[in-house]
């Protein structure tokens, strides 16, 4: 359920205009209002978006007519440097002053009461945390769905480039918005934009040509991007969290004061930042989390089908937002809703805790053993060895991956063929086993390397054979000496899954996850040793 003009019924007394405001630096940057035509004035809600303000798309999922019916005005800004706003974008690192500056506008336009609320997906849930780090006088609440909480964790995962995402959004994304600028502007012509999709192979080779861009070597040599782009390269080369071009585009927990109706989705590649917002923020802030991926929001993600209670229509999600903004914006009192609402998959139930991870959560060690065992009770034995080969990295199958055609609860068969994945499984099942929290494995590990990534996935293996994955993450170890034991702790993140009697618990650990992470350049073998462990969260 898109954000769109098209929303609202001509016969909906509604005043649609162009608005424009001046930043610190004498930046101009436009929006477009949608507000009652009553008198006024109105608590506003404000989205800043580098996609477009107006046919609002990629990171909205509210629905403008409920908003502007129930008495808002809705604010929908280019931010720097795209649509019809001036300046350059620099891409997160200067939203924090834009969007200080943006609130205060809306707080003292003269159809505005002076309360403002900011809400939306994505890149405009990361311009909400920025803007209320800075306390602009009027903000009342935020609502950051799928929202990352630095530029850093966008570009890279523990160390390891998050190649599927930065590079489909530089190239299928930031790339097309800045031809469309260009053109919009007369410094490009449409044939511009025709030529790169051709160079994209867009629609129909677009999967193949992005594999081809990410098997590209150095990672920051990209010809494709390099005009479009410009900064693509900078965020390759400097993998450092602690770069000076990382800073301005990190959140600062300690300065936000206002609440936060934080989202998110199992499958979404900041599920874990999300998670961070809600257990930083607390004061007030409530946390949902759905069985969704970034871009899906229904309850059936490519197959796996969650139930008719499990979408965001079926929850309300526009509902829970007027409830939300209507607490903090008018003073209304605050519906009787838990503070941390959860898709229990496997159940295919929605839940509530009063935090996260829930209370009731007890850690439980399941120790990786011998022959692919995995057990409460030690085995003893190590956990076996894996060939780690750039030239023949283990593919991507699912997971939190930009993509709109395999993404998420994949069955991981397709790689059962693979002798470079290790597989731990439990028994199966006598009883349900509900793992609801944050997972974690611990694994000691050498390498003939000195270099080596570790790639874990946690999957729920059904009686048939199906092996769905749930949660899956990389970690990369570097200044290692060949032999050297190292103790790693790879955090695969919140999850919530009921495994079923007569399912099995399974634990894959490889060296590679392509092209969802980039590769590690070395070839080695890693071995684990013993005592290597996955501490689950079990609700009993």
């Amino acid at each position: 359920m898109s954000i769109s003009a098209e929303g609202l019924r001509q016969e909906d007394p509604v005043i649609k205009t162009t608005e424009t405001m001046t930043t610190r630096d004498g930046v101009t940057l436009v929006a477009t209002l949608w507000r009652p035509a009553g008198p006024g004035p109105f608590p506003v809600l404000l989205s800043r978006t580098p996609y477009g303000r107006t046919d609002p798309g990629p990171g909205m999922h509210l629905d403008l007519a409920r908003l502007v019916a129930a008495g808002y005005a809705v604010a929908v800004q280019d931010v720097r440097g795209t649509g019809d706003s001036d300046g350059e974008l620099t891409f997160i690192a200067g939203e924090a002053a834009d969007g200080y500056d943006a609130v205060r506008w809306a707080a003292t336009q003269p159809w505005s009461d002076g309360n403002v609320g900011m809400f939306g997906d994505s890149y405009l849930g990361i311009t909400q945390l920025l803007a209320a780090q800075e306390r602009p006088a009027g903000l009342r609440a935020i609502a950051p769905h799928v929202a990352p909480a630095s530029l850093h964790e966008v570009v890279y995962h523990s160390g390891v480039p998050n190649l599927n995402v930065v590079l489909t959004v530089s190239a299928a994304v930031l790339a097309l918005d800045e031809l469309e600028r260009r053109i919009n502007r007369g410094t490009a012509l449409a044939a511009d934009r025709d030529a790169y999709l051709a160079a994209l192979g867009f629609p129909d080779r677009f999967p193949e040509t992005m594999l081809r861009l990410a098997e590209r070597l150095p990672l920051s040599d990209q010809p494709l991007l390099t005009d479009l782009v410009p900064f693509y390269a900078g965020w390759m080369d400097h993998p450092d969290p602690a770069a000076e071009m990382w800073r301005d585009g990190a959140v600062r927990y300690a300065e936000i004061e206002v609440p936060a109706l934080v989202g998110t989705g199992w499958y979404d590649y900041f599920r874990d930042a999300s998670v961070g917002h809600y257990q930083h923020l607390r004061g007030g802030s409530r946390l949902v989390v759905g069985p969704w991926a970034h871009f899906t929001q229904d309850g059936n993600v490519c197959g796996r089908d969650y139930g008719a209670g499990a979408s965001q229509d079926a929850i309300d999600w526009t509902g829970l937002h007027l409830e939300w903004f209507g607490q903090w914006l008018r003073g209304e009192s605050p519906a009787d809703r838990a503070t941390v609402t959860y898709f229990l998959m496997g159940a295919d139930e929605w839940r509530t805790a009063s935090d996260w991870p829930p209370p009731a959560a007890r850690r439980v060690a399941y120790h990786l053993g011998p022959d692919g065992t995995l057990s409460t009770v030690p085995a003893g034995g190590g956990g076996g060895e894996f060939v780690s080969d750039p030239d023949d990295p283990v593919p991507t199958v699912g997971g939190a991956v930009m993509t709109f055609d395999a993404f998420g609860p994949l069955d991981q068969r397709p790689l059962d063929d693979r002798g470079d994945v290790l597989r731990h499984q439990s028994e199966p099942l006598d009883a349900a086993l509900e793992v609801t929290g944050d997972v974690e494995l611990i694994v000691l590990v050498s390498s003939t390397a000195t270099s080596a990534d570790v790639a874990v996935k946690l999957i729920d293996v059904h009686p048939g054979g199906r092996a769905e994955l749930l949660t899956d993450a990389i970690t990369r170890v570097t200044d290692l000496t060949p032999g050297e034991v190292r103790e790693v702790r790879v955090e695969l993140g919140a999850i919530s899954n009921l495994f079923r009697p007569g399912h099995r618990i399974r634990i894959d650990v490889a060296g590679s996850n392509f092209p969802r992470f980039a590769r590690n350049p070395q070839k080695g073998t890693t071995t684990v040793h013993e005592p290597s462990y996955a501490m689950l969260p079990i609700i009993s």
